[in-house]
């Protein structure tokens, strides 16, 4: 029995699988940042501070949460507004479970979303943030990406994850920071040049244009066979200055 290899030119189906993947709000592995420490996966398995990633994309949404778990997405639309905290269900505050202090709490939740590549392994991660530190630190990539797909359109930023401390009625906090460090593919864009318009006066085998052309060597020739008589040359001629 061989062991090569073989390869096939008809669609193997992974293009799929990724798109079905791109389509759940969670890919890959939970990522998590509280008490400056990120964490992965269920297990809380402890992000080194300085970890690269890629940050492939993000995503805005309302998290409504019942019974400590997410039991309803309302995923904002490209290029649409997040629906207003009004425009939802379980407005009484009668009907909120108890949050962490024991008072009533939203049980929806302004969330952002990062998901992000481990260049190295290609493994996917999803960062998920509420607060209002983490949503400030997701907000605050848009600018540079933008900029920077004005020159290389489709680059893709490699971040390190951070943390920042944060003051606080409370005390000091810390928050989440998404250093970019990297940029990775994007083509730069070339420097669009300038069309210039020509709109010719008349066809160049119009009798009209023919006829110009003979009067003007008609009137060279004139000139060559003319010339103007030559003149003594005066003494303001001969001078250097400038005549202001």
């Amino acid at each position: 029995m061989s062991n090569e290899l073989t390869t096939y030119d008809s669609d193997d189906g992974w293009g799929d699988a990724a798109e079905e993947a791109n389509e759940r709000i969670i890919r890959g592995t939970f990522l998590k940042f509280a008490d400056w420490r990120w964490t992965a996966g269920q297990e809380g398995r402890l992000i080194p501070e300085g970890t690269k990633m890629a940050a492939m994309g993000t995503a805005a949404a309302w998290v409504r949460w019942e019974g400590g778990k997410p039991v309803e997405y309302i995923v904002r639309k490209a290029g649409e507004r997040l629906a207003e905290r009004e425009e939802l269900s379980h407005t009484d505050e009668m009907g909120w479970e108890a949050g962490p202090d024991n008072k009533p709490r939203d049980p929806w939740q302004n969330t952002r979303f990062v998901y992000m590549v481990d260049p190295a392994t290609a493994e996917e991660f999803t960062f998920s943030t509420s607060s209002m530190g983490g949503i400030a630190a997701v907000s605050g990539l848009g600018g540079p990406i933008q900029r920077m797909r004005m020159a290389r359109p489709g680059a893709v930023p490699i971040v390190e994850l951070r943390s920042q401390d944060m003051k606080t009625k409370f005390g000091k906090k810390s928050k989440p920071w998404l250093k970019i460090v990297d940029w990775v593919g994007g083509k730069p864009q070339e420097p669009q040049l300038k069309q210039i318009e020509h709109t010719p006066t008349a066809d160049a085998g119009s009798p009209e244009l023919q006829r110009a052309i003979a009067e003007e060597r008609a009137q060279r020739q004139h000139d060559e066979r003319n010339p103007p008589p030559a003149r003594a040359a005066t003494r303001g001629d001969m001078q250097d200055d400038i005549p202001f």
